[in-house]
Order: C-alpha cells, then sequence, then structure tokens
C-alpha cells in the first residue's frame, strides 16, 4: 500500500510542469484584460502592466520546456545547462520590452496624451492585484514543499508584479481624485524594474532573493537530495 501511495504521489518534475501552466493562464488572461482597458482607458502603465504579465506568461512557457527537456532520461545530465539557456532567452526578452516602455514612457512626459480612467479601469486593477497575490502566495508554497528555486523565483517575480500593479491602481486613484497624471513616471518606474528582473536572470548575484534561497537550500540540504533523486532515476 505504501509502495501504491508513493507512486501515485506527484514528482517534483510534475509540480513544476502544473504550476507552470498555471503561471501561464493566469498571466495571460490579466495581459488580455489589462491590453483591453489600457488601450480603452489610453493608460500607458497599465499596457505596460500587461507586457509584463504576457513577459511572464512566455516565460512559465520555457520554463516548462526546459523542464520536460530535463526530465528525459537523455538529456538528465545536461538539465542546469538548459535552464540556463532558457534562463538567458527569458532574460533578453524580458530587457527588450523593458526598453521599449522606458523609451514609450519619455516620449509620453514630454507629447503627454489624455487618459480615461474609469470605475471599470479600478475594478480590473483590483482583480489583477488579487488575483496575482493569490498565485505568488501558491507559488511560494509549492516551491518551498518541492524545493524548486524556479517556483520560488517566480513567485517572488509574480510579488514583484503585485506592487507594480498597486503602483498602477495609485496612479489611476491619484487621477481620478486630483486630475494629476502621474502613469508616464510610473511606467518608467515599471520599466525599470522590469530591465531589473532580466538583469537579475542573466547575474544572478544581483539577486538578494537568489543569495538567500541558496543559502536557505543549502542549509536544509535540498541539493543533495535532488542530485540523488537524479541518480536514482538514472
Amino acid at each position: 500500500m505504501n509502495t501504491k501511495s508513493v507512486a501515485s504521489a506527484p514528482s517534483r518534475s510534475e509540480i513544476i510542469v502544473k504550476s507552470g501552466y498555471l503561471f501561464i493562464a493566469t498571466n495571460f488572461f490579466l495581459a488580455v484584460f489589462n491590453i483591453i482597458v489600457g488601450l480603452l482607458s489610453n493608460s500607458l502603465a497599465i499596457v505596460s502592466d500587461a507586457a509584463h504579465s504576457l513577459i511572464d506568461a512566455i516565460s512559465g512557457a520555457l520554463i516548462i520546456i526546459s523542464e520536460k527537456l530535463a526530465s528525459h532520461h537523455k538529456l538528465t545530465q545536461h538539465r542546469a545547462k538548459i535552464e540556463r539557456i532558457t534562463t538567458v532567452i527569458i532574460a533578453l526578452i524580458i530587457i527588450a520590452v523593458g526598453i521599449h516602455i522606458l523609451i514609450e514612457s519619455i516620449t509620453k512626459i514630454f507629447m503627454p496624451e489624455d487618459v480615461n480612467y474609469s470605475v471599470p479601469t479600478i475594478i480590473v486593477l483590483v482583480a489583477s492585484i488579487i488575483a496575482k497575490y493569490i498565485l505568488a502566495t501558491y507559488l511560494k508554497r509549492a516551491g518551498k514543499s518541492y524545493k524548486s528555486d524556479v517556483l520560488i523565483a517566480s513567485s517572488a517575480e509574480t510579488m514583484n508584479d503585485t506592487w507594480i500593479s498597486v503602483a498602477v491602481l495609485a496612479s489611476a486613484l491619484i487621477y481620478l481624485i486630483t486630475g494629476a497624471d502621474i502613469e508616464a513616471y510610473v511606467s518608467i518606474v515599471i520599466s525599470i524594474i522590469i530591465i531589473k528582473v532580466g538583469l537579475e536572470f542573466i547575474f544572478p548575484h544581483l539577486s538578494k532573493h537568489h543569495h538567500h534561497h541558496l543559502e536557505q537550500t543549502h542549509d536544509h540540504g535540498a541539493r543533495p537530495r535532488i542530485a540523488k533523486s537524479d541518480k536514482t532515476a538514472k
């Protein structure tokens, strides 16, 4: 009976892949809704937030592909290399989008356009914040349970997205209450955060989270257990 229950339990790889699908679906729908609302309200900040969610959806797809490749019995020994290549590809996409948003934001400061925030806009932003927070909490719990750097990093990134959405919501509320349009400046902050995230993917030592998690992982002996399971799989 014990053997049966162990066999039926989901593997670490299956959990990462399932979490990846959830990550993609959530961010894709958030991106679609935010793009629609952003275009209707002529808000660069909301469109920038949507672009960030779309990047996360693409990142999730690449993570799933790399996990499936790395789990293949012929490629298990190349797991680290596959994950590294995937990380660099994701990082380059992130940096490119961040630079594009930065240029658009600076342009909007010198050539401002009227925005059209409304109650539905606020509702969508609040729903986006709640969805991202729930997703970040789930990914963090799954990452800790299965000692997955990928899921914990995705959780941290999603929580960053949550705070970005809070900033966009704040700029929308400020505009509705005072009439002051600060969204171009908010978009600049978002673009800098996006670029920073991309650089941290390429140069992990720039991320405090990376250092902290590696220390925790080594303290709990997660690396040796994973290595042992890989050897067993072979």
